[in-house]
């Protein structure tokens, strides 16, 4: 599986316990909502030299979750705690399939990558290439049509209207003084 065609759920640095139980870190922390559960399968990337996950990827299956104020988690075949530290550091990513669809009036940020984005006369100024996450909000990264990229946090009065039925974005580009 291609990682840029998964979504990113967050990343496991630490063991615990020592049983090969694994600390996850993840993006979204409100866990009442997480789509994790035991018997899942999810993909494992290596963040650093130092894993031994494969480069393009490993598919795991989640035997046992648990949330609390850490999030522990025990893979399927994950023998012990050392066994476990090879591993270490790598992230977790998820199929899109595997998500509920989204609610009328919300939206995952992963399925607006690569619309197009328009100005308020619906003409056509870029795409979206990607987006990040300060801590704070949002932020849209824009490959405008001339080649720049510009970063604007994803707030009404930069992106008033999302059209996911004619996959386009609405932005009202920032005004620049030098």
């Amino acid at each position: 599986m291609e990682k840029d065609k998964l979504i990113k759920l967050g990343f496991v640095a630490h063991p615990h316990g020592l049983k090969g139980e694994a600390e996850l870190r993840l993006l979204n922390t409100n866990y009442e909502e997480s789509v994790l559960q035991d018997g899942l399968s999810v993909w494992i990337f290596p963040t650093s030299s130092k894993s031994k996950v494969k480069e393009f990827g490993e598919k795991w299956v989640i035997e046992k979750i648990r949330f609390g104020n850490k999030v522990i988690c025990q893979f399927e075949g994950m023998k012990d705690r050392t066994h476990l530290e090879s591993f270490i550091p790598f992230e977790i990513y998820l199929e899109r399939e595997a998500f509920p669809e989204p609610e009328d009036d919300e939206v995952y940020l992963v399925d607006l990558i690569d619309m197009d984005v328009v100005n308020e006369e619906g003409v056509v100024v870029g795409k979206l290439e990607s987006f990040s996450d300060n801590g704070m909000q949002y932020l849209f990264e824009v490959r405008l049509n001339q080649g720049e990229k510009i970063v604007l946090p994803y707030v009404d009065s930069f992106f008033p209207e999302v059209d996911l039925k004619n996959k386009k974005i609405t932005m009202i580009m920032p005004e620049y003084t030098e």
